[in-house]
């Protein structure tokens, strides 16, 4: 009991210090369009730079994991992430800071690809509630990365934000080799490719994955051009903390969605987050008022918490032998969307403006509704004919 308490505390740390990260660069775009002297078109690839070795990290440890040492690469995956917010501290160029954004994404990616099928293996009892407590530790963690932004701001330059963490990130991965190995690794099955065929066949999988393009095509364009569009109506401080706010909702939500998750079936709660947030959103970025965009889009941070934590544990319930090659796909699935957003946001806002751009957001939430009433359809008939047989 003593162990998993103490796992569990490691990655809740980790994921806390994984939320700081991927709103910092929200929060210091327009600081990265002063320092290096770039085009808006260009700020749109640190989004994907960030996002797109997270993706190839997980995916190749998450089909890995039944025949991984967890906690050496779980070791080498948080101290090389504390290298990597170092080297970005110092970085001389805007083609530097990308490619160090590649990479750190891929050391966070080892950790990722392992910590949901662990909590999964620690708690099997309690899955979905552990997945959005997880979660509800990522956005404490996100909401305080703007608010880092706006304290090391105040005080000096931005890259003092990143040698900040890095100490966090040593610290994680000192506490980590104070720890004995998981004693439930045993429980994660080694899988072949005749299983991942199999795997991928599932349509609650299959169903998970699509949606989870999308949710996270939402998250990444608010994640990353949510302060800079604020900052038409406020200035740049005031606008980090909008984003903070977005985020501070996934609080309450995620307590909410913890809460539910195991009462109500998983695509019927986010299939009514996602209706709701059609509203929420035009309130946020079609009205063109200050009070709409506030409350919009603290609204609609209410609801969006639901989706990443509900869909992921949707997919891992459906099997949950093979959780880590599952979580590798909810989380590469999240990611590719978080990553494709912004570039196509920041295409748009080139041409256009970002208003426009940030009306992208009301398609994409359609397009999950639409996503959700397939799946669902489509296990409605498959339960039906298991019945008749």
């Amino acid at each position: 009991m003593k162990a998993r308490r103490q796992w569990t505390a490691v990655l809740f740390l980790f994921v806390l210090g994984d939320g700081m990260i991927t709103q910092l660069r929200g929060a210091l775009l327009p600081n990265f369009q002063q320092t290096f002297a770039v085009s808006e078109q260009l700020l749109g690839f640190v989004a994907p730079a960030g996002t797109l070795g997270l993706v190839a990290t997980v995916l190749v440890v998450g089909m890995l994991s039944g025949r991984l040492d967890l906690r050496r690469m779980i070791l080498a995956g948080t101290g090389a992430t504390a290298v990597c917010l170092l080297l970005v501290s110092i970085t001389p160029s805007y083609g530097f800071l990308l490619v160090v954004f590649l990479l750190q994404g891929g050391t966070v990616g080892v950790v990722r690809a392992l910590d949901r099928p662990l909590l999964g293996h620690l708690f099997p009892e309690r899955r979905g509630q552990l997945f959005n407590l997880y979660a509800l530790m990522w956005a404490l963690g996100a909401t305080t990365g703007p608010l880092l932004a706006n304290a090391i701001l105040a005080i000096g330059d931005w890259r003092l934000a990143y040698l900040l963490l890095t100490g966090v990130f040593f610290a994680v991965a000192f506490v980590v080799t104070r720890l004995d190995r998981p004693s439930v690794v045993q429980a994660e099955k080694s899988l072949s490719w005749a299983d991942l065929r199999g795997v991928l066949r599932l349509p609650s999988v299959r169903g998970m994955a699509a949606a989870l393009v999308v949710s996270g095509a939402i998250e990444g364009t608010v994640f990353t051009w949510l302060p800079y569009y604020a900052s038409q109506f406020f200035a740049q401080s005031t606008a980090n903390l909008l984003l903070s706010g977005f985020l501070v909702m996934y609080v309450p939500g995620r307590l909410a969605y913890g809460f539910l998750a195991d009462r109500l079936r998983p695509l019927n709660l986010v299939l009514s987050l996602a209706v709701v947030g059609l509203p929420m959103a035009a309130i946020a970025f079609v009205s063109g008022s200050t009070l709409g965009l506030v409350s919009g889009t603290l609204g609609l941070g209410l609801l969006v918490a639901g989706f990443f934590p509900t869909l992921s544990a949707f997919g891992v319930g459906s099997a949950p032998e093979y959780s880590g090659p599952v979580n590798a796909i909810a989380t590469a699935a999240n990611f590719t969307g978080l990553s494709a957003a912004p570039v196509v946001v920041g295409i748009v806002a080139d041409r256009y403006d970002i208003a426009t751009g940030m009306q992208l957001l009301l398609p994409a939430l359609g397009c999950l509704v639409v996503v959700v009433v397939v799946t669902r359809i489509h296990l409605g008939r498959l339960d039906r004919s298991i019945v008749r047989a």
